[in-house]
This record gives C-alpha cells, sequence and structure tokens, in this order.
C-alpha cells in the first residue's frame, strides 16, 4: 500500500471518529464510556457473558476490563454470579437498570445514525451500505 493511501485510510478514521463523537468522554450523552457501553451491549445483545468471551471480542486487556466490570458493578448495571458448570467463571448480566441504560444507548445511537444520514437519498443511503459491507468483508482485523 503506498503512503497516499495510507494517509487517506487515516485521514477516514479520524472523520468517523469525528462524526461519530466517538472520543468523547462520555458515549451519546450518558454518563458511560465508549467501552462501558459497549460492554452493555455486548453482554446485553450478543450474549457475550463472560470476561474470557468480552476481552476476546473487544480486544481490551485482563486488568482493565476487570476495572471496567466493576464499575459497571458498582454503578448496578451488571450482576456477576458463578457458572453453575465452571465455577472459575462468573456469568455477567445486566441489571434492569443495565437493561435500561442499553435501550437508552440503543435509541440515542439510533437517533445519531439517523441525524448523520438524513440528509442522503435512498440511492445514497444503499451506496453508503454497500460500501459499509465492502469494507467489512475485505479488511481483517490482525492479532497484533
Amino acid at each position: 500500500m503506498n503512503n497516499e493511501a495510507i494517509k487517506q485510510i487515516r485521514a477516514f478514521d479520524r472523520f468517523y471518529t469525528r462524526i461519530f463523537r466517538l472520543t468523547d468522554k462520555y458515549h451519546l450523552h450518558t454518563n458511560l464510556t465508549l467501552l462501558e457501553a459497549r460492554i452493555l451491549l455486548e453482554i446485553g445483545e450478543h450474549h457475550r457473558d463472560t470476561a474470557s468471551l468480552l476481552i476476546q471480542e473487544l480486544t481490551v486487556d485482563k486488568g482493565y476490563l476487570s476495572r471496567v466490570l466493576k464499575r459497571l458493578e458498582e454503578q448496578d448495571l451488571l450482576g456477576q454470579t458463578p457458572d453453575p458448570t465452571d465455577k472459575r467463571t462468573k456469568r455477567l448480566s445486566l441489571t434492569e437498570a443495565g437493561q435500561e441504560q442499553l435501550a437508552l444507548l440503543n435509541q440515542r445511537a439510533d437517533d445519531q445514525v439517523t441525524t448523520l444520514f438524513a440528509g442522503l437519498s435512498t440511492e445514497e443511503t444503499e451506496r453508503v451500505l454497500a460500501a459499509m459491507s465492502y469494507v467489512e468483508e475485505h479488511v481483517q482485523l490482525s492479532d497484533d
């Protein structure tokens, strides 16, 4: 890949980060960071209900994840129970407050996307979605 292509990809990354406000301290005007919000999503909707599943999906450090999970538990958004088949493993679940927070995050994320793409025609939206699918199919996450 040439230097110009690398610069263009990095510029797009900065653009994407900025329009979705991914560097804001709190995600979608909540009291949660982006990682905390993503953890609620992974547990609540994708059933990644153990620390090891979250580490694998989010590629986050085990110690850091442990501190974030503790914070979510202290905020009464998350509960942990021993796995009946493996006492060394704790199963993670959203509390009622956690489910409400996830619903709020999802609604705000939907509203954000609707606002960002409001100016596009149906054809333009389809072109953007096709480009996104192409990127997802052709760009792979490395293990480094």
